[in-house]
This record gives structure tokens, C-alpha cells and sequence, in this order.
């Protein structure tokens, strides 16, 4: 029998047989210590009746809740709600305050009805009569308030603004719930294969291997949202989350999270921009990555042999594909996708020698591997008597790569990195960081049980891989490529896509990637040229040449760009396109300079390079039901193709904007349909008087400072690409 949509079923999740439901009641009282103010809350709690539709009267619960309030730097206001007294925690790795932000005096008045506590720019109010009703301003501009009437009557309820759930495992939930005005859009949350629109989404904050890119899994959740009204919602915490969106009721944004305390940032500042600026002077600003990982980086599952990769760096040189990295993934090692951190005294006999005949090439070497122990290896028994990894119980779920490595545990920390020191030490450039999605939720950890290790696994386990980095190679010269992310992971760049079919849909699915997870705080990010993985066979189907040609386009306009998949992906393997994609390679080092000096700006801002037309226009409809054409910086609006048809509809926000092939002057908003691209190029256009420094293109980026430079200033004297000094250097056919 079907039974309707309740707030019990849809968003809790329980029919409260065994679990307990206290809901925020008045707020009974008001204290101040130092800079922060602390409200206690009655509870009240909740009997269903009439199959979970309906509450019967409120019975007067003996528990209290704690809403402590800080306020910060004039649009930032922290919440601690919990079951117990206590003051906010600063020691998380997803933490990292900018320096300048900081803690506002505070001022609480009350009168007849209300309690208002204020810092400078920010506000937040409270009744003191009556049932829980609250909201607060964290910049003077934009009301969030708390919904307390998502009611047909008083005991039909479908939100409720702060409650309480007591597990009858012993466990608990806390939740609250906003109200969400009429035509509000939200975003973010990581990267989310969805149109920028979040609304009417419920949405599992849980990281997993996603398994692609067209589905609502996701390797990257980030508990962080961002609403069209200028603000943002970042709950601290890595416990299992569900957000709903909009989903259950039009009305209420409501956040459940499995902990029994809640840390939630309210970030205020008006813009997306400013919002985004603000969450990175919480958790972190991303570092600047060294100027050869924004090369072209050629990879495949995999190259095995020092003789099969010197062969393909011989190639790219002599057939003048402009390259930086050659990436050796699962083929490295004596076996297959054993990863012991040791390479293969068969296939590399001499692997510093390797490394150093291909530095001489001007290619660095990136290798792959897994932060997970197999028990086959030598290295297992180590890891398990040194308590290095997960202990196992009962209730373990291993990983199907092996043991989880304990990275709360700081031995285990410095003896994992001592396996990636002689690797670095010996010249690899970087250390792919993959997987890291998932943990036996079941073992034992030192520092964390395993419900909350799960999500900040991704962190903690790209912090110490980029640590051991920076350690060998030093500030500056230091990346990881990384799959997984969390809350702060954004400091540890650069994180890519996941596992992309080679096909249309996943050619969209990843742009709509990247796209939400630029909203989520990161600045870069990149993707699988021309995905990993074929359609029917993984691994012996190939990606279609004008589908190779297209991804290439859309990686060339991306932070970073690497070809990857489970066969070859070099330009040569697609031999009637291999011209067009050369000409496209050296496009991306022409690009260099404009690419090196947005980068900077987006380690310092809250921009990500790869920019939702959100960002710069949320007041316009059409911004947040694109979900295939993007900023890429300032000054580009790049319009990928994704079908066979080389035709695609093209939207121009508002603002003056000229063809970058042609030189034709547009004014926007404008809608152009039925845009027909030859395979050498894509809809790509410019903001008009915008001045872009160009460079010769060159091999590698070892010759990048050799260059020369054009400066082409993209006005009423812009007469086109042809016209241009760009094409003494491409040929686009």
C-alpha cells in the first residue's frame, strides 16, 4: 500500500518506533561569555499519529539545546547548536582561518518578545515567547531565517527549524531547516553531475566511488551551499549529512546530520564571489600550482615499460605535440594495480635513470597509487602490527583494494609518507592521490570513529601526500592529483574528475562537474581527455575522433589538461584528427600567460578558473539552467561542443562580447541558436575590451620564458582570428 510524503518519511528518515523527535521550543534564556552568546532552548517532543502525517500534542521535554553565537569579521556568523554546553572547536583539519578574520565583539539586548545579539555588520534575532523563531543577517543584507511555519495546520508539519533525533541505537541527528524564499536557487555541495539549480534536490553528503560522472553519486560532496540571494550555509563537520533542497517542501532548506553537535557558518557579503572568498578565509585558500602542471599532461591505464614511455615521449617531440607530463598509472609496479610504492625491476630497471632521461626531454613523471594497504603485499604485515592501518572487527567492510590506512593515527601518517619520500626523492613530479572516497566504516581508527573518518578521509589523506611533497620538491614547486575531496581539500590542488565515459553524455556530465565544484570553493580542476572508460567494452572501446577532438577543446579551457583512458589516448592513436588536435595543444601554451595570471588572481579571490555563468549574473534566470558553457577567467566564454552534430545553442549573458574567430560584435543577453562549430573549432567568444597576452607556442613550458609574446586588445579594432598575430602561430583547418 502506498503511503503519502511526510516529513517523518522523506527527510528523518524513521517512524519514530524506536527513535525519540525534540523539537526547538522558546528560547528560555541568554548568557554572554567573552565575544560569545549562548541561548538555551526548551524541547518539545514529537508523537506521530495518522500513519506519520500528523503530530500529536507536544509533550515538554526535561533536555535542553545550546545555540552558541560568534560573530566574525562583519558577514560571518558561527552557530554551535548541542544537546550539551560547550564552546566551538578550531582544531579540524577542515579549518584554516585567514589570519585577518576576526572574532567581532557582541552586544545582546531583550525585550518584551525578543533577544538580539549583534556583532559589527551582523545580527541575529531570536522570540522569546512562544515556539522557536529565529533568524539572523550576517552582513546587514541578506534575512536568513530559520523556518518555523511549515505547517497545513499545527501538527502537519513538513519542516521543522531545529530538532533533535535521538536514535534507539544510541546515535544522533540534528537538524535544522531555512526558509527558502520564492524563486531562490542554491548551488554548490561539490560536484554534483547536475544543472547549476540545486532546488528540488535531496542530496547525500557522502562521499563515494562514483563510478562516472552521470549519475547522483559523488567522489567530492562539500557541505557548503550557496544561495542566489548573496549568502552561504558551511556546516563544519565530516559526519554523514542529507541535504534537502527544497525536495520534500518548496519552502524549507533542511540540513540532517548524523552528530550530536551542529558548527554551522552563515556567510554573508551579497555576492557569490564574496561568499566564496569568505568560505576559503575559513577553510583555506588553494596554493598557486607550479607553472609545468599547466602543460599538457599524456596518460593511459597504462604505460608499462621504460621503453613503451620513452617511446611516446620520443613521438610527442618529434611529431611536435606540445607536452609537460608523461603519467604512469597502474602499470608501474611488479603487478598490476598492486601498488607497493615500488617500481616494476623488470619493466624500469633503472627508474631515477628513467626519470632523468625523460626531465632531459622536458617531461616530468607523475606516478599513481592508493591509500589503501592489499593484503598480499610485503607491506601488509608492517601496517597491520604498527596499527598503521584500520583494525578490523566484526562489523568491517574491507575496501576491495585492501586495509584503510589510518590517517588519524600521526605514525601512520609519517610511515605512509616514507613510502612516497624515495619516489619523490628520486625525481617523480607529483603523486596522483586517487580513490580515497571510502573507508571500512567498520574497523577501529585512533583518532575518529569510522561514520566520521569516511568523509575526511579524502582530506586527511591529500594533506599528507602533499606534505610529503612539499617536503622534497619545497613551496611552490609542489601538486597532488587527487580524485576525492572534502571540506578543505581545496588547499591541496588539483583534484580531477573521476571516471568519465568516453561518450556525449559524459563529455556533459563532466563539464556539469566541474562546474558545481568550482561553486564549492575550489579553484582548479580537471577531467579525463577524452574520458576513461568506452561504452559497451571499459576498456577496448574507443572514444569516437570528433568526440576526441571536442574533449580536447573543452580541456584546453580548462585549469589543467590531461588525456587519460583505459587505452591510448596520444593525438597520433586518431590519425584523421591528429592535426587539428596538435594545433589545439599548442593553443593551450599560447594561452599560458592569460591561464599563469588568472590562476594567481584565484588563489587570492573566490573564484575558480573554471567560472558557472552564476557567479557573475545570479540575477539572470538563464545562468542557472546552463550547464554546458562557462567563463574561463575574466575574459572568456567558452561554449563546448557535446553532440556529433557540431551544432549547439549558444547564450550570451549580458555585457558587450565579440567572436573570437571572426571578430563580429554581439550585445547580450542574446540567444543563438542552431550554432554550427567545425570540428577545428568551438563557439568562443570574448569580453569586449578585455586586453589578452598571448605566447608563441613552445614544447614544453621549459621554454615558456623564451616566448615570444603578443598582446591582442579585443575591441572595435579586433578584425578576427585570422587577422590576428595568433594565426602565424595555429592553424585552425
Amino acid at each position: 500500500m502506498n503511503q503519502p510524503k511526510t516529513f517523518l518519511r522523506s527527510v528523518l528518515q524513521t517512524d519514530l518506533t524506536q527513535d525519540v523527535l525534540l523539537a526547538a521550543g522558546e528560547v528560555s534564556s541568554a548568557s554572554q561569555s567573552g565575544e560569545d552568546i549562548t541561548f538555551s532552548v526548551s524541547l518539545a517532543r514529537k508523537r506521530p499519529i495518522g500513519g506519520l502525517l500528523y503530530f500529536d500534542k507536544d509533550e515538554a521535554a526535561q533536555e535542553k539545546l545550546y545555540c552558541r553565537l560568534r560573530f566574525y569579521g562583519g558577514e560571518i556568523v558561527r552557530l554551535r547548536i548541542s544537546s550539551t554546553p560547550g564552546d566551538f572547536s578550531d582544531e579540524s583539519p577542515m579549518l584554516a582561518f585567514d589570519p585577518g578574520l576576526q572574532i567581532q565583539p557582541a552586544s545582546l539586548e531583550q525585550d518584551e518578545k525578543h533577544w538580539t545579539a549583534a556583532g559589527k555588520g551582523s545580527a541575529f534575532f531570536a522570540s522569546a515567547v512562544g515556539g522557536f523563531s529565529a533568524s539572523l543577517s550576517p552582513d546587514g543584507q541578506a534575512a536568513i531565517t530559520f523556518q518555523s511555519s511549515d505547517q497545513f495546520v499545527s501538527n502537519l508539519l513538513d519542516s521543522l527549524p531545529v530538532f533533535w533525533l535521538q536514535r534507539g541505537d544510541g546515535t544522533a541527528r540534528l537538524g535544522f531547516a531555512l526558509y527558502i524564499q520564492p524563486g531562490e536557487h542554491f548551488c554548490g555541495t561539490g560536484e554534483r553531475f547536475e544543472r547549476p539549480d540545486l532546488s528540488g534536490q535531496q542530496i547525500e553528503l557522502y562521499n563515494w566511488d562514483a563510478a562516472g560522472v552521470n549519475n547522483a553519486r559523488a567522489y567530492k560532496n562539500i557541505p557548503f551551499l550557496l544561495s542566489s540571494r548573496g549568502y552561504g550555509v558551511f556546516v563544519h563537520s565530516s559526519a554523514p549529512m542529507t541535504l534537502d533542497v527544497g525536495a520534500h517542501s518548496t519552502r524549507a532548506l533542511q540540513w540532517l546530520v548524523e552528530d550530536d553537535t551542529l558548527d554551522i557558518f552563515f556567510i554573508g557579503g551579497g555576492s557569490l564571489e564574496r561568499v566564496l572568498y569568505h568560505y576559503r578565509r575559513i577553510t583555506g585558500f588553494p596554493v598557486m600550482p607550479p607553472l609545468w602542471s599547466f602543460g599538457v599532461w599524456m596518460s593511459r591505464a597504462s604505460y608499462h615499460s621504460d621503453p613503451e614511455v620513452s617511446e611516446v615521449a620520443r613521438r610527442m617531440r618529434a611529431e611536435g605535440y606540445p607536452s609537460d607530463v608523461l603519467h604512469l598509472d597502474i602499470g608501474w609496479f611488479a603487478k598490476e594495480w598492486f601498488c607497493d610504492w615500488k617500481f616494476s625491476p623488470q619493466n624500469f630497471p633503472d627508474p631515477q635513470g628513467f626519470i632523468h632521461r625523460m626531465a632531459e626531454a622536458g617531461f616530468r613523471v607523475t606516478l599513481w597509487q592508493y591509500p589503501y594497504i592489499r593484503p598480499e603485499i610485503d607491506l601488509a604485515g608492517p601496517a597491520l602490527e604498527g596499527g598503521f592501518v584500520g583494525k578490523e572487527t566484526q562489523a568491517s567492510h574491507r575496501h576491495w583494494l585492501g586495509y584503510t590506512l589510518d590517517l588519524t593515527n600521526p605514525e601512520a601518517v609519517r610511515w605512509y609518507q616514507s613510502l612516497l619520500t624515495p619516489l619523490l626523492e628520486m625525481g617523480a613530479a607529483a603523486i596522483k592521490a586517487d580513490f580515497g572516497e571510502e573507508v571500512d566504516g567498520g574497523a577501529i581508527y585512533a583518532g575518529m570513529d569510522g561514520r566520521k573518518y569516511h568523509n575526511l578521509f579524502a582530506l586527511l589523506y591529500q594533506k599528507a601526500v602533499w606534505e610529503a611533497t612539499e617536503r622534497v620538491h619545497g613551496e611552490g614547486s609542489t601538486l597532488i592529483w587527487a580524485r576525492a575531496a572534502w571540506a578543505g581539500s581545496q588547499r591541496y590542488p588539483v583534484h580531477w574528475g573521476g571516471d568519465a565515459a568516453s561518450t556525449w553524455d559524459g563529455l556533459a556530465g563532466t563539464l556539469r562537474g566541474g562546474l558545481h565544484f568550482g561553486l564549492s570553493g575550489f579553484a582548479f580542476w580537471s577531467h579525463d581527455v577524452a574520458g576513461i572508460h568506452g561504452i559497451p567494452d571499459f576498456e577496448r572501446s574507443r572514444p569516437a575522433e570528433d568526440l576526441y577532438v571536442r574533449w580536447t577543446q573543452f580541456g584546453v579551457f580548462s585549469s589543467h589538461i590531461r588525456f587519460h583512458g583505459g587505452n591510448p589516448r596520444e593525438p597520433w592513436e586518431f590519425p584523421t584528427v591528429a592535426e587539428t588536435a596538435r594545433q589545439w595543444l599548442r593553443f593551450r601554451y599560447s594561452l599560458l600567460p592569460y591561464i599563469l595570471e588568472q590562476s594567481r588572481q584565484c588563489c587570492q579571490n573566490g573564484l575558480p578558473l573554471l567560472r558557472s555563468l552564476v557567479i557573475d549574473w545570479p540575477e539572470d534566470p538563464a545562468a542557472w539552467s546552463l550547464d554546458d558553457e562557462y567563463l574561463f577567467g575574466d575574459s572568456f566564454l567558452v561554449c563546448p561542443v557535446i553532440s556529433p552534430t557540431g551544432v549547439r545553442n549558444v547564450y550570451l549573458p549580458q555585457g558587450e562580447w565579440i567572436d573570437f574567430w571572426s571578430g563580429s560584435h554581439l550585445s547580450g543577453p542574446l540567444l543563438l541558436r542552431d550554432v554550427w562549430s567545425p570540428l577545428a573549432r568551438l563557439p568562443l567568444y570574448v569580453r569586449k575590451g578585455c586586453e589578452i597576452t598571448f605566447a608563441e607556442p613552445v614544447q614544453h613550458t621549459g621554454q615558456y620564458h623564451q616566448a615570444k609574446r603578443a598582446a591582442i586588445r579585443f575591441d572595435v579594432g579586433y578584425a578576427g582570428f585570422e587577422a590576428s598575430p595568433l594565426s602565424q602561430w595555429l592553424h585552425f583547418d
